[in-house]
């Protein structure tokens, strides 16, 4: 079984890339919104920015 790739935000916590779904995830240190999984990494200062990311990158991977 491979390793999960993870990163990590500037305050140190550390996020799983490899879920096989994109996840919303507060980091509660930097007050950031990061989207995670399925390969993905970004960080966002707004809930609303990252779960719309999140919706157009659900949108163009629809299976």
């Amino acid at each position: 079984m491979a390793t999960p790739r993870l990163r990590a935000t500037e305050s140190g916590q550390v996020y799983n890339i490899d879920l096989p779904e994109l996840k919303v995830t507060r980091d509660d240190v930097d007050g950031i919104y990061v989207l995670h999984g399925r390969g993905y990494f970004q960080t966002f200062t707004s809930r609303e920015e990252a779960f719309e990311r999140k919706k157009e990158i659900d949108y163009s991977t629809f299976r």
